[in-house]
């Protein structure tokens, strides 16, 4: 029995070092990296609106985020320092100071950016302690727009990770860029970037871009050697592959942290070395998330700083104004008349509209009042934006009509114009209330194309205005700034609300 268990023993160590030996001889494969995109686009609000949003809830996400994955990357795909109300009032250094806080890597310019012109644009990305991206864009000496970069490279665990941004070449016409500023086209940019990253030894190569979903999922499709595209100015909350190439956009106001992460790998095959990219992605909420108290800290200076400036006066009534809610919804006034004409005026359009039901005050303002940044606020809390569309006089009609549809129930649709004048008999059917609709003094021409300042919420349908999303948005949300934002520079342009402006 003795001898046997020694023979056992002998064998059990012959096969462990064969075994041994078998394990060395076989080579080893190079242990796979996970790098992962932290990613926001579109930021115009500080704190959580209706339980989502807020720099200080992102803050927390981005914490968590970044100590699951220790190579993680922080990108921004455009719209930041305007337009939200502070912004309008501070021209967005708040928003960088956040940006800052929360240690941003790099940004793409998007259209918001140039607001408040070129020199603004270019204080904001000066003030950064981030790189902003502004590949498709040249300045009047050729380098891009507002001091930003051509490309970033970044190096995470021996791998180069190559970044270009695209800024959606509508900016010139959507926002203020400045003489002599041009935005190329973003795919011929594009493809020049790819080239020019992977002759710099780029591993990984992120397009940041600020564009239509329509024109990332092109460049999906067009441009080779892309592995990502984080994007912004849709508004959109996406997340999908086209092509091979991993695709993300995470909403607007901090609604939502988008993810992606991209486990990478250098593998060889039948002699030929290659990238192993395996992406997979989640879109993490900021709702009922935790705020960062650090951050907190710092949005609640600015917030208070904002409750100082919002007593400020803006100009002086003239004219006694009524925001009753009996009122707006029933009847023309002059209040509403007033954010009609100061939308028309800011966008150039042939009239504007605004529904009686976004008016919240339910109050009087007696003439000689001082109107207050918090007065324009209460009269429009929603955070609605200026928008310009182009419609049919048919659509026009329609649009007129269904206004005073509900007229006897006060409700919310009741339109306010500014050049656009009509009469209406409630006692008729809905449908056929109106006539003699006149724009700038001229009949209504059923076929001839016009165009309305109005607001994006009416914009995209809200109260029962299925007519105006069949127009043609020249100036949609994405583009356009905030509805008090507008009310309150024009009173303040034209030096209060006189009977002058109206004529």
């Amino acid at each position: 029995m003795k001898r046997n268990f020694l023979y056992a023993g002998q064998t059990l160590a012959l096969i462990l070092s064969l075994l041994l030996v078998v394990m060395i001889s076989i080579p080893a494969y190079a242990e796979s990296t996970k790098l992962t995109f932290l990613h926001t686009n579109d930021m115009g609000e500080l704190t959580a609106k209706k339980g989502f949003g807020g720099f200080p809830q992102l803050a927390s996400l981005l914490k968590a985020e970044r100590s699951r994955s220790p190579h993680s990357i922080t990108t921004f795909g455009g719209d930041l320092i305007s337009p939200s109300l502070m912004s309008g009032l501070s021209k967005g250094v708040e928003m960088i100071q956040l940006m800052n806080a929360i240690k941003m890597d790099v940004a793409v310019l998007g259209n918001h950016e140039f607001d408040f012109g070129p020199e603004i644009a270019k204080d904001r990305v000066s003030e950064s302690t981030f790189p902003w991206l502004g590949t498709n864009s040249q300045g009047s000496d050729g380098t891009p727009a507002a001091g930003a970069r051509t490309y970033f490279v970044k190096e995470f665990a021996g791998y180069k990770i190559g970044f270009f941004g695209l800024t959606t070449p509508e900016t010139v016409s959507l926002s203020s860029p400045g003489e002599g500023v041009t935005f190329s086209d973003v795919f011929k940019t594009a493809k020049k970037a790819v080239s020019d990253l992977n002759a710099e030894g780029a591993d990984i190569i992120v397009a940041l871009t600020h564009m239509d979903l329509s024109d990332d999922i092109r460049l999906a499709r067009e441009v080779k050697g892309l592995h990502l595209i984080l994007g912004g100015h849709d508004h959109r909350t996406f997340a999908s592959v086209e092509n091979g190439v991993s695709i993300l956009q995470a909403g607007s106001d901090l609604r939502y942290l988008g993810v992606v992460d991209l486990v990478v790998e250098r593998k060889e095959k039948r002699g030929k070395k290659y990238l192993s990219v395996i992406p997979s992605w989640k879109i993490l909420t900021t709702g009922g998330v935790e705020a960062d108290p650090e951050i907190g800290k710092i949005v609640q200076e600015f917030e208070d700083k904002l409750d100082e400036k919002l007593n400020i006066v803006v100009g002086k009534s003239e004219l006694p104004l009524d925001t009753r809610r009996t009122s707006v919804r029933t009847k023309s006034t002059k209040f509403g008349e007033l954010i009609a004409l100061a939308m028309k005026r800011e966008v150039g359009a042939d009239f504007g509209f605004t529904n009686g039901g976004g008016i919240r005050g339910d109050r009087e303002y007696a003439a000689g009042t001082e109107l207050t940044r918090k007065d324009i606020l209460k009269e429009l809390p929603f955070g609605n934006v200026t928008v310009l569309l182009e419609i049919s006089g048919l659509n026009v009609l329609k649009l007129v009509e269904h206004s005073v549809s509900k007229v006897e129930e006060g409700a919310g649709r009741f339109g306010h114009y500014s050049g656009l004048s009509y009469d209406f008999d409630a006692a008729k059917v809905a449908g056929s209330r109106v006539e003699n609709i006149s724009i700038q003094g001229a009949p209504l021409d059923p076929s001839k194309i016009y165009t309305v300042a109005t607001n994006d919420y009416v914009a995209r349908g809200g109260d029962g205005f299925e007519m105006l999303p069949l127009g043609k948005a020249i100036i949609d949300k994405s583009a356009g700034t905030l509805m008090a934002t507008t009310v309150m520079k024009f009173i303040r342009d034209n030096g209060g609300v006189t009977s002058s402006i109206f004529k």
